[in-house]
């Protein structure tokens, strides 16, 4: 049964398609396009960007400065809990599949701020890093 969790997880993300997430009151959420992403990223010496793509994935390339947090580890609560919540946090996945379940569940462990790649990672035009 545990080795059946990320299966499903994994079905649950390919058949949930792009979506977005609810802004609240407490909560901002926004999806923008690669241009506006990076514009953030160079205005914002406040945030915290966040790659939610596996290990794997995140070892072959990713932004500067990215830390990453896979949504499909069962850990993924624990992995970002001790994140600042007031922090503007950057967020970004492959396709845009993943990185709007991660943005969800931190809507839930009250983060407050949260702006999503529109198109994710295979969209972005900018520099890239590549893990040693």
């Amino acid at each position: 049964m545990r080795g059946m969790v990320p299966v499903l997880l994994l079905a649950v993300v390919a058949l949930s398609g792009c979506f977005t997430v609810r802004s609240t009151a407490r909560f901002a959420y926004a999806k923008v396009d690669a241009s506006t992403f990076a514009q953030l990223m160079a205005d914002s010496a406040d945030h915290v960007l966040i790659d939610v793509r596996t290990r794997a994935e995140h070892a072959r390339a990713h932004l500067p400065g990215a830390i990453n947090r896979s949504f499909l580890s069962l850990r993924y609560g624990r992995l970002v809990r001790d994140i600042d919540r007031s922090k503007l946090v950057l967020l970004y996945c492959h396709t845009c599949h993943r990185s709007p379940l991660a943005a969800r569940r931190m809507k839930r462990m009250g983060f407050r701020r949260v702006v999503d790649l529109e198109g994710g990672f295979r969209r972005w035009n900018g520099p890239t890093t590549h893990t040693p």
